[in-house]
């Protein structure tokens, strides 16, 4: 059984909610985990290459596996939190699983293949690291921090709170997930929710629609995690997560000072983006066959990087 992203919305919930004390400031000075290696031509193609490092801002990957037990996984979802220090904006890209990159040693193939090929060369961490070399190549930006996690913790997170709130812009009948619920707001437990997260079928947009969905999953736990009613209940929430945590380079501190300093946020002012681009199929030297592809158009991510960090 495929598990989704859908754990990233308690990923997110430490990074804004947290309730413990640290230096700030100390975040302006970030780990680097992966820089962008693509060969730029000319100069005019470097200056206009994001590069996030300067300007405050922090980019967080997170990654959701659909990994069963210590079997080799794919990263069935995939997005880049990003957070500036200076000004408090936060922006949220979602990258499609099928998203065609170049993965070293491999060749063209799906970008949630890194992950496995990662692994498979190494551990968990290399499958990381893969990952994060596919995105920063991929958007052209610094990536300072990653988590992996499965989806356990995100039922228990959900229901902690007492649930989450959703205002959904198109009713959502999947069969296939079991979850049929209708335009407009609804309240959603625990289980409900990660059946929303990882509906797709019987959605008019397939996936980029449950990439909106998934965001406004993200959106809605953050925002109910900040309610100043389930402020005591934090450390029982970072406990979750962490159990449920496959691999991070985020100490604990880290997390709960971001959270101290993003307190409050509010889900509306959580900018979502997704990545333009067409549908193709082409030969996949993993697989050995002709697969569908997302192939992105990289005029239009570049533009999308640049407004999601006001770059």
């Amino acid at each position: 059984m495929k598990k989704t992203f859908v754990a990233l919305v308690l990923v997110f919930g430490i990074v804004v909610g947290g309730t413990y004390c640290w230096n700030w400031e100390t975040l302006h000075i970030t780990a680097i985990v992966s820089q962008p290696t693509a060969v730029i031509a000319t100069e005019d193609d470097n200056k206009d290459k994001p590069s996030t490092t300067s300007k405050g801002w922090i980019n967080i990957l997170v990654l959701g596996t659909d990994n069963s037990g210590d079997e080799v996984s794919r990263t069935d979802s995939m997005m880049l939190v990003s957070a500036n220090v200076d000004t408090h904006q936060v922006s949220v890209i979602s990258i499609p699983r099928d998203t065609r990159v170049n993965v070293p040693g491999v060749g063209l193939t799906k970008i949630n293949h890194a992950n496995a090929v990662g692994e498979t060369n190494g551990s968990v961490r290399e499958g990381t690291l893969e990952s994060a070399k596919a995105v920063s190549n991929l958007l052209g930006v610094t990536i300072n921090y990653y988590v992996k996690i499965n989806f356990q913790g995100f039922q228990k997170a959900v229901d902690s709170v007492g649930g989450i709130d959703v205002n959904l812009p198109n009713a959502v009948n999947d069969d296939l997930r079991n979850i049929h619920l209708s335009a407009g707001d609804n309240h959603l437990s625990g289980d409900d929710a990660l059946r929303l997260a990882r509906a797709r079928y019987g959605l008019p947009n397939g996936d980029f629609d449950r990439q909106q969905d998934q965001f406004y999953l993200l959106s809605a736990l953050a925002h109910q995690m900040l309610n100043l009613s389930n402020i005591p209940k934090l450390p029982e929430q970072l406990t979750i997560i962490q159990q449920d945590l496959m691999d991070t380079n985020l100490s604990t501190p880290e997390m709960v000072t971001m959270g101290l300093a993003f307190k409050g946020i509010s889900k509306e002012t959580i900018k979502h983006y997704q990545l333009p681009g067409k549908g193709t199929s082409a030969q996949d030297p993993l697989v050995g066959a002709n697969v569908f592809y997302y192939e992105p158009d990289m005029e239009g991510v570049r533009e999308i990087v640049q407004e999601a960090m006001k770059l």
